[in-house]
């Protein structure tokens, strides 16, 4: 594959250094700028009127004044004995400025017929250059030429106020169209770069409408469309396709940036929270938006009246009055700003205002239509989306962190309510034990049951105000709990509690009595139901990398006997224990393996009891 490509780039090489037209002198390319000479008129005279006033022909530098939209300009192009140096062919090209409005004078059959070659003129035989937004050109015969070596033109400049000067007419043996000059490539990088940036910041906020829903997002896509559409539209025909109609592509395009200039207002006042955070930027916002808004409904009036002097007196001061107005609430805000999302969107608004006024400054006498200048707006805008996009990412980042603060909040009252669940079936529990100890007229056992019962008690309610606890405390909870239940069961169990000595249990934490169903269970289904043998219950706790491994081994009956065999205290409570130890290891971010149940066996396959193993998160203080 590269062996392929390689040839392909040195074929490309010697291609481009072939001499084109190496064999036939009389197809080198030719190409020479004509003189020409203008008269002014005020009236639309007809070209038999010219020719009783064409001694009145002045040179371009004579003329002073810029054009403008109610005057018409005769011109006379000397080509004298240029059209025989350019080749042997009957046909040759006319270069020329592109004219809102205009008309050329050829010889057809002894007698002189006019053409239509203006860009907004009906069937115009005028071709537009590729890559120039103020050239056009003209495909013209030696046989339609007049006898005297002139060609006239009348022309009308309505879109702008230029000066004459800047016109000029080259003939040459090859449409300007034919060859695309390095030049014309380089002109076209940054519309192509431009697009590229557009596509991508269209399709980051699009994608982060769809996920979030927040609207700014929506408003910054639309704008993105807007802008692209603006500032390409143009150069890459976007205009031309929709209208067909050169007239009306012209008012629309000078008339997009303020559309432009909403749809960014709207995402601003809406990723900033304008009226809630900034009342009176939210208010400048707000100005400018019905400004913008009052300007397009002039524009559509001044369209209807075909008022084109208003229309570029509007369009040359409505643009420097909007973004210097802007650029002043902008640096209000910069003074204002409560967080750096302010400064962010600040700067990389400045960025969007000061584009068109630099445009402005710096236009050339040749850019009637700021048309040249876009790329300010490119670079401008180029710097409002990259500076945006910081502003993007710290707002995304500022939605996931108020997301997760709320996520963990709902964790801590999920887990209040869990430990909520828990410690009342405790209490039923122990209250129950009371009862039995009395029924059974057992009164000391139930006075000693009842002291400890009641600081058990005090610790659990205690402890339910937080979500963790230390280990010290929980063993101590389980040893009070455990020393009450072998009151109540007459010492018919005994139980150990140790802990590793790599562990300090007053450095650890732990959630508060996760441990206590599964003790409760081992008791109530594992050792009461045996019926001979030792009931032993031990708790141990270690450490397993960052995890606290916990557990509970008895020497039961086992879980399958517990199920089929029934006992005295099995139908006093309606456990929900061990499922709400589970959510609320769930709750901290453990899966299923966080509970292992292992079920014991001899070598007779009798069951022998159950370990349990909890793996908990470790947490040292």
């Amino acid at each position: 594959m590269k062996v392929y490509v390689k040839t392909i780039l040195l074929f490309l090489v010697v291609l481009s250094a072939v001499d084109l037209y190496p064999q036939d002198p009389d197809h080198r390319l030719f190409e020479k700028e004509v003189g020409f000479k203008i008269l002014k008129t005020n009236n639309d005279t007809d070209y038999d009127g010219f020719l009783a006033v064409k001694n009145r022909l002045a040179e371009p530098g004579e003329i002073s004044e810029k054009t403008s939209p109610n005057d018409f300009y005769w011109i006379r192009l000397d080509l004298g004995d240029h059209v025989s140096k350019v080749g042997k062919d009957d046909s040759f090209y006319l270069r020329f400025n592109s004219f809102d409005h205009a008309t050329i004078y050829l010889e057809s059959q002894n007698r002189i017929v006019p053409k239509k070659i203006g860009k907004f003129d009906k069937n115009s035989e005028s071709i537009q250059v590729d890559h120039s937004y103020y050239d056009s050109f003209l495909k013209l015969r030696r046989h339609n030429l007049p006898d005297d070596g002139y060609i006239t033109l009348k022309a009308r400049r309505i879109t702008f106020r230029e000066d004459v000067q800047n016109w000029s007419f080259t003939i040459s043996n090859t449409s300007p169209n034919t060859f695309v000059t390095q030049q014309d490539f380089e002109d076209q990088v940054p519309y192509y770069f431009f697009t590229g940036l557009c596509f991508i910041m269209c399709f980051t906020t699009l994608s982060f409408y769809f996920f979030i829903k927040k609207s700014e997002f929506l408003w910054y896509s639309i704008y993105i469309v807007v802008t692209f559409v603006y500032v390409c539209g143009l150069n890459f025909g976007i205009y031309d396709f929709v209208f067909n109609n050169h007239y009306i592509s012209y008012w629309v395009s000078q008339s997009f940036l303020f559309v432009d200039n909403i749809v960014y207002l709207f995402f601003f006042a809406s990723f900033l929270q304008s009226k809630k955070e900034y009342p009176f930027v939210h208010f400048l916002v707000q100005v400018l938006a019905v400004l913008n808004v009052i300007i397009l409904l002039c524009i559509g009036v001044l369209f209807a009246l075909g008022d084109t002097i208003g229309f570029i007196f509007i369009t040359q001061n409505a643009y420097a009055l909007l973004n210097f107005t802007a650029l002043l609430g902008l640096a209000y805000l910069m003074y204002v700003g409560k967080d750096p999302l302010a400064y962010v969107m600040a700067l990389a608004t400045s960025a969007y205002c000061a584009a068109p006024l630099v445009r402005t400054f710096y236009s050339t006498p040749e850019d009637g239509l700021l048309l040249d200048g876009l790329y300010y707006i490119i670079i401008g805008c180029s710097i409002e989306m990259v500076i945006f996009s910081f502003g993007l990412f710290y707002k995304i980042h500022l939605e996931f962190r108020e997301n997760l603060m709320l996520q963990q909040r709902a964790l801590f009252e999920k887990t209040r309510a869990l430990r909520a669940q828990i410690n009342p079936h405790f209490i039923f529990n122990s209250l129950s034990a009371i009862q039995h100890l009395v029924s059974v007229k057992k009164i000391e056992s139930a006075l000693k049951y009842l002291s400890k019962f009641s600081r058990l008690t005090r610790n659990v309610l205690e402890s339910s105000m937080d979500i963790n606890i230390l280990l010290a405390e929980e063993i101590k909870m389980l040893e009070d709990y455990l020393s009450l239940e072998l009151l109540r069961f007459d010492n018919s169990f005994s139980y150990t509690i140790t802990t590793d000595e790599g562990l300090d249990p007053e450095e650890i934490e732990i959630p508060s009595m996760i441990l206590q169903p599964f003790v409760e269970n081992a008791l109530i289904h594992g050792l009461l139901p045996k019926k001979s043998g030792t009931k032993q219950l031990d708790i141990s706790f270690g450490k397993d990398n960052n995890h606290l491994i916990c557990t509970v081994d008895d020497t039961g009956v086992g879980r399958l006997a517990a199920k089929e065999r029934l006992h005295i205290y099995q139908n006093e409570k309606k456990s929900r224990g061990l499922e709400v130890t589970k959510l609320r290891l769930q709750s901290l971010g453990e899966g299923k393996d966080s509970i292992t149940i292992v079920d014991k066996y001899d070598d007779n396959n009798q069951p022998m009891g159950t370990k349990v193993i909890v793996r908990i998160p470790l947490k040292i203080l």
